[in-house]
């Protein structure tokens, strides 16, 4: 997608921008059917990226109108974009299968691996924390289950 079209509605960064606003306001309609505090905190999120993302189109907005010169473009690695889109995918998938935890203690270390971090020692502790913080605020804290796994 070219930067430097003459309708600035056009640009990367607001289409992304409407998209963002578009599934928020869509989300936000079932959310607010939810009964009391069930709802606070994905209403207030939803409203968050609505409000964020109009932020986003206004200074955008501004950019494209004060910068004559060539920009970037918004997507110099496609392969890698898509790839994080499919692991995405993979890790919601392998949550159905082998359940939250089991597939987070894998995937947390793989993606870090795929990023580029290369220490053993970094992986296995960024996987314990990011494990066990989970489990102790969600799980004991405040007493939410996980979905388990079709297979584990």
């Amino acid at each position: 997608m070219n930067n430097n079209n003459t309708n600035p509605l056009l640009r990367p960064m607001i289409v992304i921008a409407f998209c963002i606003f578009i599934a928020s306001a869509a989300f936000l309609l079932p959310a607010l059917k939810l009964t009391g505090n069930a709802s606070l905190l994905p209403v207030a999120m939803l409203v968050a990226l609505m409000v964020l993302s109009v932020i986003l189109v206004i200074t955008d907005i501004k950019k494209a109108r004060t910068n004559k010169a060539p920009t970037k473009p918004a997507l110099q690695s496609p392969g890698r974009v898509f790839g994080a889109l499919l692991s995405v995918f993979v890790f919601v998938t392998s949550v159905d299968l082998f359940g939250f935890y089991l597939a987070t203690a894998i995937f947390v270390p793989v993606a870090a691996y795929l990023f580029g971090c290369r220490s053993l020692k970094v992986l296995v502790a960024s996987d314990v924390i990011v494990v066990a913080g989970i489990y102790l605020i969600f799980g004991m804290a405040m007493a939410k289950d996980f979905p388990m796994g079709s297979i584990w």
